[in-house]
């Protein structure tokens, strides 16, 4: 009986908790908290029809997604019935975006477990136009040339096998329409790295080394030229932001806090993106992790 009721008091107590952090985030320096409050709607719209999603309930966004969300929705400049590719972003700026635009959004996941939950929630929620959604790999996209509009990734591209982040880019640039935009996010520090965890995160067929699975990799200026710009050609840099750490291995220990709590620690993810993150102008001012979005205009 005992771990029921713990569970029982941590469940009445997450609201409170989430709310006393939430309460002393500074909101002026907190990108993106709109979608904070679309991911407790939809989470509270999904809990009506028979689904809970503590997550979206309580943390819909996390951490850094509050950057690359907020600098994705400024760049993406969507427009009624577009058709738009997502390279399998986090699923709340999916459902954002299909929410507010009539538009024909195309969701990839190789991760067919989280692909059938997110196809689950699909079923559940009202959207203004259409959610697609598809378990396929982007080394080699089904799909025909300059097929869509917009094309996006949001903390993906580092986190594909060995040199095939090469290939995606590739990939996305061959399915993107001339004119259309390609936006990025993804993790840089002024050294490059690569980064292996003892699980495998997402169950795919990843490299290994010394037991380990490959998670990762961290850009640096040279590497986001080497291994992905030169990729692809006929290209223009729209934007290019850069949001980090304020002090060197506060991610990290925010990581190890993480994994020890789970939602406990996380429901502070605002408070701690106002206090100790902001804006950097370049990647070598970076002291430590930071993220990258950049906007990419294909030429006609």
């Amino acid at each position: 009986m005992l771990p029921k009721f713990i569970k029982f008091l941590f469940l009445i107590s997450l609201p409170f908790y989430r709310f006393y952090f939430f309460t002393i985030t500074d909101k002026t320096n907190l990108p993106g908290i709109y979608f904070d409050r679309m991911g407790r709607k939809i989470g509270k719209e999904l809990f009506f029809r028979g689904i809970v999603s503590p997550k979206l309930l309580f943390n819909p966004v996390s951490i850094v997604r509050y950057f690359e969300f907020d600098y994705v929705d400024k760049n993406i400049e969507i427009k009624p019935k577009e058709n738009i590719l997502d390279i399998s972003s986090p699923f709340l700026f999916g459902f954002c975006a299909v929410k507010n635009y009539n538009i024909k959004y195309n969701y990839l996941n190789p991760d067919l477990a989280d692909l059938q939950r997110v196809k689950k929630f699909a079923t559940k929620i009202k959207f203004a136009g259409k959610f697609n959604s598809y378990n396929i790999n982007a080394i080699k996209l089904p799909f025909e040339n300059n097929k869509f509009d917009k094309v996006i990734s949001i903390s993906v591209i580092e986190h594909v096998n060995g040199e095939n982040d090469s290939l995606v880019m590739q990939e996305m640039w061959r399915v993107l329409k001339p004119g259309g935009r390609l936006v990025l996010t993804f993790p840089v520090s002024k050294k490059f790295d690569v980064e292996y965890t003892k699980n495998n995160t997402y169950d795919l067929n990843v490299d290994t080394k010394d037991d380990k699975y490959f998670f990762q990799r961290i850009y640096d200026e040279e590497n986001i030229n080497n291994r992905l710009l030169k990729s692809i050609d006929d290209y223009e840099i729209l934007s290019k932001n850069i949001f980090g750490e304020k002090e060197a291995g506060f991610y990290n220990q925010y990581t190890k806090l993480w994994l020890k709590k789970g939602i406990m620690e996380t429901v502070k993810d605002p408070y701690y993106i106002s206090k100790y993150f902001t804006y950097f102008n370049h990647i070598e001012n970076l002291p430590g992790l930071g993220v990258i979005g950049i906007t990419l205009r294909k030429n006609l």
